[in-house]
């Protein structure tokens, strides 16, 4: 009996191991068709790191919501007050939204 039980182990010990290596075959075959095919389209290591949910997309940078005209510098009003905004009326350097974002003005352009 424990002979029939012993040779019942060794041939699942064996099944198992050939599983895995089954396994492992068919993860290489399905990673190289995978690469080859997103290397024929085009498609980056991250822009696959990020489909699969690895990755986190990169954020934009919000868009300025408020320009000085003298030095070109913009601030999205986001975080602390900048340096050039401080002691001055917030209204006064508002982006009109509906015009396109104005542009610093340097001679010899």
């Amino acid at each position: 009996m424990t002979s029939k039980i012993t040779e019942l182990q060794s041939q699942l010990r064996d099944i198992n191991i050939q599983l895995a290596d089954a396994r492992v075959e068919e993860k290489r075959a399905l990673l190289a068709a995978v690469k080859e095919h997103a290397q024929s389209l085009g498609i980056t290591q991250d822009e696959l790191l990020i489909a699969a949910g690895f990755k986190k997309p990169k954020h934009r940078r919000a868009p300025a919501k408020y320009y000085d005209p003298s030095s070109g510098n913009k601030w999205s009003g986001r975080g602390p007050k900048p340096k050039w905004l401080q002691d001055k009326n917030l209204d006064d350097y508002l982006i009109d939204q509906n015009r396109p974002e104005p542009q610093a003005w340097w001679p010899g352009e």
